[in-house]
């Protein structure tokens, strides 16, 4: 069995097509609309953030994973941010307390 990696090296102000975040994110046009009806995902125009690739992607391998629909995704990933924030806390916390 080989695992193929993928990688992507993208600065904080790229931007990336509709066309490319689909082919990137692996994701239809619909499911792409999907997401950014639920405020999954931020859009300027036709233009995505780089960094939404990385989200498209989590957000499809969760959906396929689970089987299930966008809505129950976007809660899962709303719960999955605040779970790193959480953890951002309390290591800040952490380190001010050493």
């Amino acid at each position: 069995m080989s695992d193929i990696l993928e990688g992507l090296l993208l600065d904080e102000y790229a931007v990336v097509t509709r066309a490319e975040l689909c082919g990137s994110g692996r994701v239809t046009p619909e499911e792409l609309d999907a997401l950014a009806a639920l405020g999954l995902l931020p859009m300027r125009g036709d233009e995505y953030p780089a960094a939404s690739v990385a989200l498209v992607r989590r957000a499809a391998r969760l959906k396929r994973g689970l089987d299930t629909d966008w809505e129950l995704v976007a809660v899962i990933m709303d719960l999955l941010h605040e779970i790193d924030a959480l953890r951002s806390e309390v290591r800040r916390l952490k380190a001010r307390q050493r």
